[in-house]
């Protein structure tokens, strides 16, 4: 059991501010707030304080999505937005920042996440608990951030 307060802060956390109560497409509204984390975590003043962020985003995730999820006795509550805000601030990762880049990741990003095409379906399998619930946007961040670099090079 966790202490009720612990557990108050990670449903806080998880729920993205309370952004997961938006009534209609939460994880839309969680990958939106993903947006400034992740430019936040790029201005980092090195590219290896920039991934440190990045992996204490992804440890807060996965924690404070276990711990939510445990105490609301469901699977992946779709409250939990916390995951759309990791995978959103990795998709950005490392990506120069403009609207046109932004949109183009964002669009990337929740259609990997909708879709679940692989390997973003078997991180749900492989994972359970919260890192179950975050390492499937995780991985729709890392394939959004790949396809848009791949279609740099193609492009330029």
């Amino acid at each position: 059991m966790v202490n009720g307060g612990l557990e108050r802060i990670c449903k806080y956390v998880a729920t993205g501010f309370g952004t997961g109560y938006v009534p209609k497409a939460p994880g839309t509204a969680g990958a939106l707030l993903g947006i400034p984390v992740g430019l936040l975590i790029n201005m980092a003043p090195s590219t290896g304080a920039s991934f440190l962020l990045l992996l204490l985003l992804i440890f807060l995730s996965c924690l404070s999505a276990h711990v939510t999820e445990a105490a609301c006795g469901e699977k992946d509550p779709q409250t939990v937005v916390i995951d759309e805000i990791a995978g959103m601030s990795m998709a950005l990762w490392l990506v120069p920042a403009s609207v046109m880049n932004v949109v183009i990741l964002f669009i990337l990003f929740r259609l990997f996440d909708i879709y679940k095409p692989f390997p973003v379906k078997q991180m749900e399998e492989i994972f359970r608990g919260g890192a179950g619930i975050v390492f499937d946007d995780i991985m729709a961040g890392i394939l959004a951030n790949i396809l848009f670099r791949l279609g740099g090079l193609l492009f330029s």
